[in-house]
């Protein structure tokens, strides 16, 4: 993902916990907001809690490429968005986190929901 598009300064992940909206899944949280720089921004925040070193950047590495994949659906959006991975995410493989993250972009309507889809 390029620079431009990653969310890294500390102030910017409190404004969107703090002035944002969240939805939650199995393993993941989304948080969202608005931003000025029109364009999407998004960071991830794994604690310690879910695993090791190891564990953690290849967390971030799969979310990385699931958020690469969806760009050009999110580019047209000014939003910043932060992910949180709870515990179990260390256990998940690259399609269940991009199942739970496409259905966090859905609920949080940054995504249009597919046609053959009709959860609500």
């Amino acid at each position: 993902m390029q620079s431009q598009h990653r969310l890294r300064d500390s102030r910017d992940f409190r404004r969107v916990f703090r002035k944002g909206k969240s939805f939650a899944s199995g393993r993941l949280v989304l948080y969202y907001c608005d931003n000025r720089v029109a364009r999407v921004r998004v960071g991830f925040s794994i604690s310690r809690k879910v695993g090791k070193a190891v564990v953690r950047n290849r967390l971030k590495r799969l979310l990385r490429a699931i958020f690469q994949r969806r760009l050009d659906e999110l580019c047209d959006r000014p939003v910043d968005i932060v992910v949180v991975c709870r515990a179990n995410a260390a256990d998940a493989d690259f399609h269940d986190l991009e199942r739970e993250v496409e259905r966090l972009l859905i609920k949080a309507k940054l995504l249009p929901q597919q046609a053959g889809d009709e959860r609500p």
